[in-house]
């Protein structure tokens, strides 16, 4: 485990923070405060890792694995984990 420098990103709004990870499509949804469904799990490392409906159907119907094809669509991008857990709320009984 790296030391707790290597685990934070500092976002503009709160400051540093650990990592996150979301789809492009999940990132510009929390810009818009669209909803656009969001999967998610927390990583071996703690970190938050999502993706938006539509990516899940494009992994679903292509082979259901991460893969050049399936990351190069989802266009997976950093942000904070306060940032991702607002996504979360944002999403909820979508």
């Amino acid at each position: 485990m790296g030391s707790p420098e290597e685990q934070r990103v500092h976002c503009h709004q709160h400051g540093p923070t650990k990592p996150a990870y979301a789809c492009c499509h999940s990132i510009v949804s929390l810009r818009e405060g669209s909803k656009r469904g969001l999967i998610f799990h927390r990583d071996e490392d703690g970190e938050y890792n999502g993706w938006c409906d539509e990516c899940d159907k494009f992994l679903m119907s292509h082979g259901e694995e991460w893969n050049d094809e399936t990351q190069g669509f989802a266009k997976i991008g950093l942000l904070c984990e306060v940032c991702f857990e607002r996504l979360i709320e944002m999403n909820k009984d979508s």
